[in-house]
């Protein structure tokens, strides 16, 4: 006759899950919040989106452009966010804010519906806390990450060999046409069915393909322009790769990612750890989900954005489910050991993923921004119709952010290969030469009376350029204008 205490266990066991659920959900929502609660703001591409969708104009007039230009590739996402701030009344600021949270909680909570042990995730990503700082880019507040929640959540529909069902392929479909609709990009998705070809998951591979290849025309279709759609992000791909012999020179997503050393060897820690439990290298060969890390990983070594996007969210899926048998065996044996160690791995996840270190998540506090609020900045703001020149993304984020509306263009954007090809070889030059002020020339000629430059230089010091007057907006930021005569 059993026990008492062993007829307890499964009631203390189903007890123990919904407390380990909803310390899980609390620290996916509350994370993001925290970091924000900071004064937090991303220093690039989720600045403009939210300026973007208050501006509501097409590019071609806030940007100077290159013939050619297809199109908006995140036209859905701006769509989007101009629907909350028509709806609410929604600043930029408040846009960038809700994407922040909305998105990293999303990336977060993707596989948890085919999870048995959702702290195995949680640990995982503690695990690379501890390592590096992979949470810096779930807190871009950008829509690839709707392409990584969406690709989280493939993987963890289908890593796991299971029964073919029409919800699991309807699912599937649904997540490929979300991720090309609001990211763009669609043929970096082809890496999921080849990862399962690699597996040798033939029929899986197949099914997969066919339901990429569907979901990108369905984006397509629901853009309104199909053939733009799709033809446009590869020609874009194209542009962007072009000419960039030089690394510096690609935006930091395209550059080469290094190996990742220390989290590299934690994941191979993970590994080896897996093979004393099962001996058979075989078996990780046959797992898509192992095979996609390692296949971003190399990948990784040209373009970052393979291990960043793709690559390290496989790697702690892979990590959270080779956990996931011992979290359920404890439950069984000691189910409030597993609450216990739960609670400690949620609790790392928070102090690890909110501490400031190196200001990273504050920095934001500290940048100088061109407004109409700062003292005398009146004159030295572009006249309708003018350029603000500058040799840095950043000034554009920054500036397009503070100031959506403004009835001046900027000839740097969120894209370089996006410039004419003469200015693009300006600012390549200012990148690549080790006097980036004699690079600008071509830009200092090309100036009109309307039209400003602005450069980083010494905070008491005005850049060396004679030929412009200056004007220091505070810090270390100056705009120069063509002298009144």
């Amino acid at each position: 006759m059993p026990s008492q205490e062993t007829g307890q266990q499964p009631a203390r066991l189903l007890g123990v899950a919904p407390i380990i659920w909803a310390l899980v959900g609390l620290s996916i929502l509350l994370l993001p919040m925290l970091i924000v609660a900071t004064g937090y703001l991303p220093l690039d591409d989720a600045l403009r989106h939210a300026a973007k969708a208050v501006d509501g104009r097409p590019w071609s007039q806030i940007l100077v452009l290159r013939e050619g230009i297809m199109g908006d590739p995140n036209a859905a996402w701006h769509g989007l966010l101009r629907s909350v701030h028509l709806a609410t009344g929604c600043g930029p600021e408040a846009l960038v804010v809700g994407s922040v949270v909305v998105l990293c909680s999303l990336v977060l909570a993707a596989p948890l519906a085919c999870m048995r042990a959702p702290e195995a995730w949680i640990g995982a990503w503690a695990l690379a806390l501890v390592t590096e700082a992979p949470l810096a880019r779930l807190m871009l507040g950008r829509p690839f990450l709707v392409n990584m929640a969406c690709l989280v959540a493939i993987m963890a529909l289908w890593s796991r060999p299971g029964p073919r069902s029409a919800w699991r392929s309807g699912g599937t479909l649904l997540l490929f046409t979300l991720a090309a609709l609001m990211h763009g990009s669609w043929y970096l998705a082809a890496v999921i069915p080849l990862a399962f070809l690699l597996a040798g998951r033939i029929q899986d591979s197949a099914t997969l393909a066919v339901l990429w290849a569907t979901g990108s025309v369905l984006a397509g279709i629901l853009t309104g322009h199909p053939v733009e759609f799709l033809l446009g992000e590869l020609i874009h791909m194209v542009h962007a790769l072009k000419g960039t012999s030089t690394p510096g020179i690609l935006v930091p997503e395209l550059r080469p990612s290094g190996g990742n050393g220390l989290l590299a060897l934690t994941c191979l820690g993970a590994v080896a750890f897996s093979l004393l439990r099962d001996p058979k290298p075989e078996r990780l060969l046959r797992d898509p989900l192992f095979v996609l890390a390692v296949l971003c990983w190399v990948f990784g070594l040209k373009f970052r954005r393979f291990w960043a996007d793709w690559g390290l969210p496989c790697a702690m899926l892979w990590i959270a489910f080779e956990a996931e048998p011992y979290l359920l065996r404890l439950g069984q044996r000691a189910p409030l050991r597993r609450l216990q160690l739960a609670g400690g791995i949620c609790l790392s996840f928070l102090l690890l993923g909110s501490a400031d270190l190196n200001a990273r998540w504050t920095a934001s506090l500290r940048k100088t921004y061109v407004t109409a609020d700062v003292p005398g900045i009146g004159p030295w703001l572009p006249a309708p119709g003018g350029i603000f020149y500058a040799p840095g993304m950043d000034f554009f984020f920054e500036t397009f952010f503070r100031n959506p509306g403004a009835p001046w263009r900027y000839m740097v954007g969120y894209e370089p290969s996006m410039m004419p090809p003469h200015d693009l070889e300006v600012f390549r030059q200012t990148i690549a030469s080790p006097s980036p002020a004699d690079a600008i020339q071509p830009w200092i000629r090309s100036m009109r009376p309307e039209d400003r430059l602005a450069l980083r230089g010494l905070p008491t010091v005005p850049p060396g350029i004679q030929t412009l007057e200056w004007f220091h907006v505070g810090g270390d930021l100056w705009i120069g204008r063509k002298p009144r005569r």
